[in-house]
């Protein structure tokens, strides 16, 4: 860490948490806003499933790294939306 201030350097100690200025690092990418953004959205069925199930694999990527099992909830949502979609179809 630099010991000096210079205009150009930004101290971790400086950045508020949860600001816009933090890193994601492993944070959830997806979250249940997109997938209700994706449901209710002007897009074709067929567009809106494509994204949800596009979605849906990427979480499921992750998941073998998600030892919290925080991405389970998401991925229930997806199924759902999926789900409420293809009876449309």
């Amino acid at each position: 860490m630099p010991v000096e201030k210079n205009g150009s350097i930004v101290e971790p100690v400086d950045v508020q948490i949860g600001g816009d200025a933090d890193f994601e690092g492993i944070a959830q990418t997806i979250t249940a806003d997109d997938i209700n953004a994706v449901l209710l959205s002007e897009q074709s069925v067929d567009q809106r499933l494509e994204t949800l199930k596009s979605m849906r694999a990427e979480l499921e990527a992750r998941a073998n790294a998600d030892f919290g099992n925080d991405m389970a909830p998401l991925i229930n949502d997806l199924d759902a939306a999926i789900d409420q979609l293809s009876v449309r179809s």
